[in-house]
Order: C-alpha cells, then structure tokens, then sequence
C-alpha cells in the first residue's frame, strides 16, 4: 500500500497542531507526595506503564522487560498511597507461547479494555508492536502494524498507549516527530490510522497516555537533562488534538523518570493522575508512585 496518502493527511493535521492556541489553565508546580516502592526480587523495576482501576486500588504495573505486576496499593485515611501488596507476577509470552525477553520483550504501553483484555505496546525498531493478550499467561494476538512502526526509532517508538470508552486504541512515538508535532494513530476496526497530531512543546517527549473517566485525553511526558529530569502531565480534548493544556509540570530533578501514567476519580470526586517511574535497574534510581490532583 502506498504510503504518500497517510504523510500528505498528516501534513495537513501537523499544520494544524502547529497553530499557537491559548490555553488558560495554571500548570501546578510544587513536588506532590510520593511513595518508593521497592521490592527483592531479579525481576523488580523497569516500570514503563501503570493501570489503577475505579477503586484507585487494584492496579497493573508494567516493566521495560515484560513481566507484568498485579497488586493493590495500601492507602492511609487521607488516601495517600503508603503501601504496596502485589499479588501476582507474570512473564509476558509471544505468539508462540513463548517467554518474552531480551530485544523482543521491551513492552512500553499498557491498556485495558471494557472485557479486561491487556493491549501492550512493544518497541525495538522493526519488532515494535501491539499486542493483545486475553490473560497474562496466554499467548499475544498481534495487531496490525501501520506502515510507520517498523521505521520508528528503536528505543524511542511506541511508549504511550491508551484506549478510548468505545474500545479504540491511541498511541504515538516518543521520538519521531515530523514537522514539529507528534502523529496519533488510532486502532479502529482492525486498522491503524493517523487522526491527529499532537505538538511537540520544548523538550518533552511523550512516554505515557490515558483517557480519564472524564472522556479527555491524558499525556504523561518526560525531559532529560543533567542532572534528571522533569514531568509534565498535560490534558487533551478528543479532536483537539492541536490544544494540549498542561496541568503540572516539574522542574529537572523533581521526580525521578516517570513514564506511566493512569487517571481515576478519588472518593470525592476528584480527577487523579498516578504516575510511576522507571528506575532503569540504576541504584542512582528508584521506582516512584506519584499522584497528582488534576482539577
């Protein structure tokens, strides 16, 4: 299939994202609380991608090396998070039944649908991916790649993955922007298709995303610059693509590298974002649990 239709539609869209829009929103700034999380075993670390569900309790964490937590998180009466029980470890596997590891298993992105399908987002240049998994344990059904994975930088493809309340997929690339904005590519129907562009704004690289129980889109990003880095958590309307509004931003060494990102409402009400890191296995590092107010 030829690819010349798809760059001339994103052209158009990255166009648009390129056309300054005002936002009115006051970004917060100060550190929120946080809890490290660290566990003993070979396999702890590396989280990429994180899921809470409505009970803000039950969650699935995600590592770079495919092994897939599932806990709960241990909350105190002003529902800080101060402990973490894991229930479950799980090695990934490939279409063939086998176990995931080295250059194939580098999963990225997490989402799960309405009947609890886990759609995981898996990048390493022409490796990169999507697959679905019915269980943890079970083989991954891939998905239909777009013409553009398989050219995506090797460590900078697929890292955010969300999926809509109609059970459509959302992802982009951390580090493949074209024409000073990131493509969105959307799974509908059993094929991808660019459907917008997202702005690059400075420096920051988008490495996680989530549709909030308020039906916006929610993009985690990250910046890199000795001596750490910076988060920003911004908020994106369907079809206003081109308007992203931050809502909380870091300043470099604030928070470690937070790359997954999920929104559930509190028990007031109030939309949430929990974000965790990745430690990259360094001992300069650690796995951080953050949780951000976002309205």
């Amino acid at each position: 299939m030829s690819r010349h239709p798809t760059r001339r539609r994103f052209l158009a869209l990255s166009a648009a994202a390129m056309m300054p829009l005002a936002s009115s929103a006051q970004p917060q700034t100060d550190a929120p609380p946080l809890f490290v999380w660290d566990m003993a075993r070979d396999d702890f670390g590396g989280f990429s991608a994180l899921h809470l569900e409505r009970d803000g309790v039950t969650f699935l964490a995600l590592s770079d090396r495919a092994f897939l937590y599932r806990g709960q998180f241990e909350r105190d009466a002003d529902e800080r998070i101060i402990g973490v029980a894991v229930r479950s470890v799980h090695q990934l596997r490939h279409r063939d039944g086998s176990l995931l590891s080295g250059p194939r298993g580098d999963s990225e992105g997490l989402a799960v649908g309405a009947d609890g399908t886990l759609y995981i987002a898996f990048e390493g240049g022409r490796r990169t991916r999507v697959a679905a998994y019915v269980g943890p344990d079970l083989p991954a059904r891939l998905l239909p790649r777009h013409p553009d994975f398989r050219d995506m930088p090797g460590n900078g493809a697929l890292e955010a993955l969300a999926i809509d309340a109609q059970g459509r997929l959302y992802t982009l690339s951390e580090d493949d922007p074209r024409a000073g904005a990131f493509p969105l590519y959307r799974h509908d129907r059993g094929d991808w298709a660019i459907i917008g562009a997202i702005p690059q704004r400075g420096p920051f690289l988008p490495v996680g995303a989530d549709f909030g129980p308020d039906g916006n889109f929610y993009l985690l990003e990250r910046r890199f610059r000795l001596p750490g880095f910076a988060t920003r958590i911004s908020r994106i309307r369907p079809e206003a693509w081109s308007n992203p509004e931050t809502l909380f931003e870091t300043d470099i060494g604030t928070l470690d590298n937070h790359e997954g990102i999920s929104v559930t409402r509190n028990r007031h009400g109030r939309l949430r974002a929990t974000i965790i890191s990745d430690d990259n296995r360094l001992f300069l590092q650690r796995t951080e649990i953050v949780e951000v107010l976002l309205d």
